[in-house]
């Protein structure tokens, strides 16, 4: 480019039509910034409103037999109860949740950050208010204050704010660590040996049949487990190299040898050995026959494609065999007469279930407990309509707090909030109720009483009998 061009070049009129729709986007942003600090005060306001309008000293019995004690037989179990105040935080908790459609951790990190900016931190308050910085930004100061004694916060907002609006999110994090790291009063060890105890391991569901698993470890770990990985990938990638047969990508190769090891490796001292994962899939009847294409459901995370299945299905040691009809979804058969609730009606629900049945819970059902809809202490009935599963913390709120459940004969949960908002729960599984019905081979349930008002009254009671409560 000449001389003359360039400053042609430098010099020519500003687009004005593109500086104004450029503004338009930064007023939007500042728009969204401003309505997460309104949040935060929205958020803390009712969760202050909550915590004094909770009554404490609800009177609660010194021991109960659940439900699931009698069923194996034990003659009783202390139970530490929640508090009126416990019960009305865990049910916000959940009321959150619900009503933003988010994961009850989600919830939780939403209370706490919206009482440390509210609370603890004005100045990222003012900055979020402001539209200068973005919640994300927010979070990470947040995140890493709570990392500090209390009394470190002030002075740490203020050096890692220095220059924030000229910060992206990547920028300000290394500079939150960083700052945090120098002015944190305890050792690095002591920190390491706190931070090892919330070490985790999840899975997260992907689209097409994929999933994401995630990991947290310490570094040399991960360190010590990528250099083995990479060790075996790149012995397999040289060895393809001079025979060029195997087509994977060294990232391929990584990740395939990383899935072997867990699927059939063993620890140091032997454990895993012969140990194989469960998994729940559900086929249609002509896809295993191999007529149709249609997609089958893997527990816990969505649609497989019907090779996939197939497969799956083949290889399996065992079968519960619950066929489909694939146009009424109808069942058609579980393989044999079933009486009774126990082991293969609890099947049968695991599977319609997928997960706890809780609104926004992700658990899954087999590692869940089978609730009784209409509490069975106030006659409900163990039936394939008044059963499903709930994880422990879904089974305490609808056993300790003011959420309510219902369910319909389609399998579907209807809940009611302590706020009397609705949330309904949908079956991972639409299956029919021929099998379950001819399980327990009971006559349409009949209209149970909720409830009463005054359930707790009645279990403070001290001439109250224990040996006739049946849970």
């Amino acid at each position: 480019m000449s001389a003359g061009a360039l400053q042609d070049w430098r010099t020519r009129p500003v687009d004005e039509e593109q500086v104004r729709l450029l503004d338009e986007v930064r007023e939007c942003d500042l728009a969204i910034n401003r309505a997460h600090a309104a949040r935060a005060a929205a958020i803390d306001r009712v969760a202050v409103w909550v915590a004094g309008t909770a009554e404490t000293g609800r009177p609660l019995p010194a021991m109960l037999l659940t439900r699931e004690a009698q069923d194996a037989g034990e003659t009783g179990r202390p139970l530490q109860r929640w508090s009126e105040k416990k019960a009305a935080e865990e049910g916000l908790v959940a009321e959150l949740a619900c009503l933003l459609r988010v994961h009850d951790n989600t919830a939780r990190n939403l209370l706490c950050m919206s009482k440390m900016l509210q609370h603890e931190l004005p100045a990222t308050r003012a900055k979020l208010a402001d539209g200068t910085i973005s919640y994300r930004h927010a979070e990470i100061i947040v995140n890493n204050a709570l990392s500090l004694p209390d009394d470190a916060w002030a002075a740490f907002e203020v050096e890692a704010l220095t220059g924030v609006e000229d910060l992206t999110v990547g920028q300000l994090k290394k500079r939150a660590i960083t700052v945090r790291e120098l002015s944190h009063p305890e050792s690095i060890v002591k920190r390491h040996k706190k931070a090892l105890s919330e070490r985790w391991f999840s899975v997260i569901p992907a689209q097409d049949g994929m999933a994401c698993l995630e990991m947290i470890l310490t570094q040399e770990d991960a360190a010590a487990i990528t250099d083995r990985v990479d060790s075996l990938a790149r012995s397999l990638h040289n060895a393809a190299e001079q025979e060029p047969v195997d087509t994977r990508t060294l990232g391929q190769q990584r990740l395939d040898v990383a899935v072997d090891l867990l699927l059939t490796g063993v620890t140091e001292t032997g454990l895993g050995a012969g140990v194989q994962g469960l998994v729940n899939v559900t086929v249609p009847v002509l896809t295993l026959m191999g007529l149709s294409d249609e997609p089958g459901t893997l527990d816990g995370f969505g649609p497989i494609d019907a090779e996939t299945a197939r497969r799956v299905a083949a290889t399996a040691k065992s079968f519960t065999r619950i066929l489909i009809h694939p146009e009424t979804s109808a069942v058609l058969s579980v393989g044999k007469t079933r009486y009774k609730v126990p082991a293969d009606l609890k099947k049968w629900l695991e599977i319609r279930d997928g997960t706890c049945r809780f609104p926004g819970c992700t658990r899954q059902a087999r590692h869940s407990e089978v609730d009784h809809t209409h509490d069975w202490q106030y006659n409900g009935e163990t039936r394939w309509d008044n059963l499903a599963h709930l994880c422990k913390r879904g089974h305490r709120l609808k056993t300790e707090s003011g959420w309510t459940a219902e369910q319909s004969t389609d399998g579907v949960m209807h809940w009611t909030s302590p706020a009397g908002k609705h949330y309904a729960t949908h079956p991972a599984t639409r299956l029919g109720p021929n099998s379950a019905a001819a399980a327990s081979e009971r006559a349409p349930a009949e209209q149970i009483p909720k409830r009463p008002v005054d359930v707790w009254a009645e279990l403070a009671d001290p001439n109250h009998d224990w040996a006739r409560t049946p849970f």
